[in-house]
């Protein structure tokens, strides 16, 4: 019992960071015109209607891939990636999730500042800590389990 636990949790964490290498080549090489649509669909009206354990296990994935953001050292495994991260792994797990990416200006510099959070059942999943920050540009949601 306790090995099957840690070999899903260590299969877990496989798939967390190669999700995180995909994204961040994707959007250090690629253009974004060929990789937007591994974001959603853009539709800001979708349900946010989830049970309290699903909403737990999504923030369970988040703290998760944020964990293993920070031990990365290959690559910068930024916010955009790691919500890009978790929404896929989410969406293999049949959670609806929805990435927002907001921005907010820099006082006196005038220089604008961009972060992206993931949002399960209405509650933030990834890049918690800048969000309240930044002023809500776009949303790009739901999945569903075949994306």
């Amino acid at each position: 019992m306790q090995v099957t636990r840690f070999l899903r949790r260590r299969a877990l964490y496989v798939e967390i960071w190669l999700g995180l290498a995909a994204a961040r080549f994707l959007t250090r090489f690629v253009r974004l015109g060929r990789w937007k649509h591994l974001l959603g669909d853009m539709d800001t009206h979708a349900a946010e209607d989830l049970p309290a354990a699903r909403i737990e296990q999504a923030q369970g994935v988040g703290r998760i891939v944020a964990h293993v953001a920070r031990g990365v050292r290959l690559f910068d495994a930024v916010c955009l990636p790691q919500a890009m991260a978790a929404r896929w792994v989410l969406a293999r797990r049949g959670i609806p999730s929805r990435i927002v990416i907001g921005s907010r200006r820099e006082d006196g510099a005038g220089t604008m500042h961009f972060h992206a959070w993931l949002l399960a059942g209405g509650e933030v999943v990834t890049g918690a800590r800048e969000q309240a920050a930044h002023q809500e540009m776009v949303q790009a949601g739901p999945n569903d389990a075949a994306t």
